[in-house]
């Protein structure tokens, strides 16, 4: 494939933001807020980007970084594992919580296995492998045939794709921004090639990545602009006569800010699907979309199919 045109759509991610937007929907005891929302965005992106071959990547698991990250907690370098929060938090949540995400988690599925195999897309999903690490393959490989790639998140993680160069975009479909290496450049005031360094020092709670005690996301943009990456931060302070409260603390923390880096970094995949974005029969998508109620979205259905 030459010259390729990609539209790579974080699955989870927007499949999240669209539940907290029409959580309450429902058709016949039914709720279908996940569905009707992604399905809108999708139309959406379609009419924006309508040249684009559409991708949907999906997490399946984060084997690199469980494995490294509970071999830090091993280690004593970190209190806990990748994630390991937010798996308590599910895990410890109220029946509102958990009624929430068991009604999330099934209309994802639905997404997955019913309804968009229906339309014109691609779906990518590897077993052990997260979305974001499928998602920045497909941007190299764009960036190795001549192409471009537009990535659809909200998740800031992405600004390091911008760094593979300039026919790389970050589109954010619930703000309806886009970011190029240029703005990250303009608003950041660094280079998008330090978006790992920058995330590794102030770590991640999200995610539970755990950066250098006390520094944020000030603190770290001061450091990485002043320096740029992080072994040359490093080699700015240990040159220093006198070294401040937050400056011997990076210091000390130089296993733990390694690890942040690994974990923050993107994988490249060897392998992942090519797209096939061939026209599909509109009835299929049409009867789906009358099943589910969605009669404001039936007129759309030539432009999905």
């Amino acid at each position: 494939m030459s010259n390729p045109k990609l539209l790579l759509i974080d699955g989870n991610n927007m499949s999240h933001r669209v539940f907290w937007t029409h959580q309450e929907l429902q058709y016949k005891g039914r709720y279908t807020g996940v569905l009707f929302g992604f399905f809108k965005q999708l139309i959406y992106l379609r009419k924006k980007f309508p040249d684009h071959y559409m991708i949907i990547a999906w997490d399946r698991g984060y084997a690199r970084r469980k494995i490294e990250s509970q071999a830090g907690v091993a280690a004593g370098i970190i209190p806990s594992a990748y994630k390991e929060q937010r798996e308590t938090a599910r895990a410890e949540a109220d029946p509102k919580k958990l009624e929430e995400l068991e009604s999330l988690n099934t209309q994802m599925d639905q997404l997955r296995y019913e309804a968009l195999p229906l339309i014109r897309c691609t779906q990518a999903i590897i077993d052990g492998t997260e979305a974001d690490d499928i998602i920045y393959s497909y941007c190299q490989y764009a960036h190795k045939w001549g192409g471009q790639a537009i990535v659809v998140s909200s998740d800031k993680d992405f600004y390091q794709v911008l760094g593979i160069g300039p026919e790389i975009s970050v589109h954010d479909a619930m703000k309806d921004e886009l970011w190029t290496a240029e703005r990250v450049r303009m608003e950041f005031a660094f280079d998008p090639g330090l978006w790992v360094d920058f995330g590794a020092l102030q770590g991640d709670k999200g995610d539970n990545i755990w950066g250098v005690d006390g520094w944020g996301p000030k603190t770290a943009g001061d450091y990485v602009r002043q320096y740029g990456n992080i072994e040359s931060i490093l080699a700015g302070i240990r040159e220093k006569p006198k070294k401040s409260k937050k400056e011997q603390q990076l210091l000390d923390s130089i296993q733990r800010i390694n690890l942040a880096f690994s974990l923050k970094k993107m994988d490249e995949v060897p392998h992942v699907p090519m797209p096939r974005c061939g026209h599909k029969e509109p009835k299929p998508l049409l009867d789906k979309f009358l099943e589910l109620g969605f009669i404001s979205l039936v007129k759309e259905v030539n432009l999905l199919t």
